[in-house]
This record gives C-alpha cells, structure tokens and sequence, in this order.
C-alpha cells in the first residue's frame, strides 16, 4: 500500500493583474475618462460618508446626553455595529478607489487576501450583531419585565436592596 503524501504550498505572490500585457502599454492618466473619475469620486464620497457618519454615531450613542434614554444592552450592541461598520469604511472601502480607476487589482495576492479575508469576516460580524439585535427586541418585547430585570443594572440593584430591607412593622 503506497500512499503519496501531499504537500500543501501557499500560492505564489505574485500581481498578475496589472503587469498584464494590456495595461503596460496604457498610461494610467491618459485613459481615464470621465466615468472613471465619477466611479472613484463616488467611492471616496461613500467612504467619506461612511467614516463620517458611525463616527458621529458611536460618539451620539455613548455621550451621557443620550444615555439615560437608550438601555445598555442596545446601547453595546449599536456601538458594535456602528464599529463595525467604521471598520469596513476605513479597512476594505478605501482600497476599492484605485481599482476602479485602473479596472485592475494594483495592490497585490497577499493585500487582495487581507481584503478578501476582511470582507467576509466583518460581513459575517454584522449580520451576527444585527442577529443578537433581533433577538434582544424579541425578548424586550415578549418577555418586558423579565428582559428589564436582567438587563437593567439601576433595577436589578434596586431590586436587590428591596429584598434586603425588612418590612416595616404594622402598629396597632
């Protein structure tokens, strides 16, 4: 019985797309047309936006003006997605500026991995937060009393320091 053992080798890294032979002869400026520069201006105006806006989220969220009206469990579970959403504005959306000017991948196997790879985990990561959202409103909304007992740390506190107390004395 012979068996052949196999050797796992990690692909060569090497940019392929952009050294093609169709685009060494291209100057990078000269063939860019207008639609080219809208694409890339809407991409950076989306990515701007995107920054801009969970920014300001995370900051609205966590200030001490709006944190008497949204309870903690919401609260984390907004900030994370807001995060999550500033990480995919600041780690995947930037890098789609040059190639849609370029209609190649200029950057690399290993950095189109790391994009690939962050893409699918941060993707993966909001629809588990937006799952964990989901089920903490059906709680809310099934179970009220129940839900605010074990989310509330002012009532479960509450709740504690009433059970401690005596009852006071009935006179007569």
């Amino acid at each position: 019985m012979n068996q052949k053992t196999t050797i796992l080798v990690a692909p060569p890294l090497q940019n392929s797309s952009c050294s093609h032979s169709r685009y060494i002869h291209l100057s990078f400026l000269s063939e860019l047309g207008p639609g080219d520069v809208l694409e890339a201006l809407i991409v950076f105006m989306l990515t701007t936006g995107v920054l801009a806006a969970n920014s300001i989220l995370i900051l609205v969220i966590n200030s001490r003006r709006y944190s008497k009206y949204i309870h903690s469990q919401p609260k984390y579970l907004l900030t994370s997605l807001a995060s999550n959403d500033l990480a995919m504005g600041l780690l995947v959306t930037p890098f789609a500026i040059v190639p849609s000017l370029r209609r190649c991948w200029p950057y690399g196997e290993l950095v189109c991995q790391i994009q690939a790879l962050l893409r699918g985990a941060i993707s993966q990561q909001s629809a588990v937060i937006l799952i964990c959202m989901a089920m903490d409103r059906y709680l809310c909304m099934l179970h009220p009393a129940r839900y605010h007992k074990h989310s509330s740390k002012k009532r479960l506190a509450l709740m504690l320091a009433i059970k401690k107390t005596p009852a006071p004395a009935i006179q007569i």
